[in-house]
């Protein structure tokens, strides 16, 4: 118990002090490893490395990207707002509820926060600042709404769970479908009433015809998260075959059906997302030698016995309070990677599933994309609005606090994420 203290002590000191994520990982398992442990460190760092990131499921991550590029590339990304412009415009706070429905569709292509706070941020809030709302509200909207993209399927940060957890991909992301839908729920409630105390503009009508010719240049983009979650339901695909179709579809449409997409630019939209690949995978890669660390020292054996004579109740409790200040300061991915195999040990006791147990714990980590100092989502959107982040983020707590009513009702309502897979 006392060697595993002194690794997290030594892992969150090196990222305190600013070492980049993976290579804290890196580190803190080879000192432990150079001074605790009879094995050699240069063979256990090769060895573990290169089995961490000897994974199919795994490609799915980078495919999942890609899709996402493509898609904001060749145009699949504002029929997906005119879209949502038609379902929710008129309603009060029309084009806030808009970003949150284009969230939800976007959602079911790309599993990333920040590809959804980039794309969607970079259309929706110049257009929402043009109609009368204020830049601070149109940012902190954005940047809470993208969150949606890691919960409903397909999810990255669900994706990695799954490897960490040992546990099947397909269960976890159908899991994130309902308290995905929730979130959105709950942040749309917020914007509405927001927008009647606030007396923000309603958008105009859009004329039949119009509303016609939209809905018939959208139905490609439509399709794409369609066929996607679909397929995942049904079988027809595992999640990392789903993410070679959604390459594929995405290619296809921003090409040949949109023509938004030439073979000139083809070139700079891979690149793109092997570069946002490479440093996710790096880090699931280096957290492999921790985790073998962490095994060797028996700390998650300890922590289960030291935690198990806690109730569910009381441990899910703990463990919202100790993701949410560890999300602030912490990339998620590399966040679920370390507290994967210290809390679900213990969950799994307590009779908590672990599908359930890996909706929460992603849910929390997300929370800390849009808080201060570090969280990725509200500094891609204050950048866009071209807003100090702290404004942001005081703008922010009205949604903040619709996110915590949504967390609570997952952690505490299992059936909400089970009841689908």
């Amino acid at each position: 118990m006392t060697s595993g203290i002194l690794l997290l002590v030594v892992l969150f000191a090196m990222i305190l002090l600013g070492v980049p994520v993976a290579y804290a990982f890196l580190g803190a398992g080879l000192v432990f490893v150079f001074f605790a442990l009879d094995v050699p460190s240069a063979a256990l760092l090769a060895q573990t490395t290169t089995a961490g990131a000897d994974s199919i499921p795994l490609t799915a991550i980078p495919l999942f990207l890609l899709a996402g590029s493509l898609m904001n590339a060749g145009g699949i990304t504002r029929r997906l707002i005119d879209f949502a412009s038609l379902l929710f415009g008129r309603m009060p706070g029309g084009l806030g509820v808009v970003n949150i429905g284009t969230n939800v569709l976007f959602s079911g292509i790309s599993g990333s926060a920040a590809a959804e706070a980039s794309a969607i941020g970079k259309a929706m809030i110049p257009g929402m600042t043009a109609q009368g709302y204020p830049r601070s509200f149109s940012a902190a909207l954005t940047s809470t709404a993208s969150i949606l993209g890691p919960i409903i399927p397909p999810s990255i940060p669900l994706v990695v769970y799954a490897i960490a957890a040992n546990q099947k991909i397909k269960p976890l992301l159908v899991a994130g479908i309902l308290p995905g839908l929730l979130l959105a729920l709950v942040l749309a409630g917020m914007v509405v009433v927001l927008a009647i105390r606030r007396k923000y503009p309603k958008q105009d009508r859009v004329p039949a015809r119009a509303a016609l010719l939209a809905v018939r240049d959208s139905i490609a983009a439509l399709l794409m998260p369609v066929i996607i979650i679909a397929g995942i339901m049904t079988g027809w695909f595992t999640a990392t075959e789903s993410a070679a179709v959604a390459v594929l579809y995405a290619l296809v449409v921003s090409t040949v059906f949109y023509r938004e997409l030439n073979l000139r630019r083809l070139p700079a939209v891979f690149a793109g997302a092997a570069l946002n690949s490479a440093v996710i995978l790096f880090i699931v890669a280096a957290a492999a030698v921790l985790g073998q660390v962490f095994v060797r020292t028996g700390f998650p054996t300890a922590l289960t016995a030291t935690l198990g004579d806690l109730g569910p109740v009381a441990f899910l409790i703990l463990v919202n309070v100790i993701l949410l200040v560890f999300g602030m300061f912490l990339e998620s991915n590399a966040a679920i990677i370390i507290f994967t195999p210290l809390l679900l040990p213990t969950a799994m006791a307590l009779g908590i599933d672990p599908v359930h147990f890996g909706v929460v714990l992603v849910f929390n980590l997300m929370v800390g994309l849009v808080t201060p100092p570090i969280g990725i989502s509200l500094f891609i959107a204050s950048s866009i609005a071209r807003l100090p982040a702290m404004t942001v983020a005081r703008a922010n707590l009205p949604f903040l606090t619709a996110a915590l009513v949504a967390l609570v009702v997952i952690t505490f309502w299992p059936q909400l994420s089970l009841v689908l897979t």
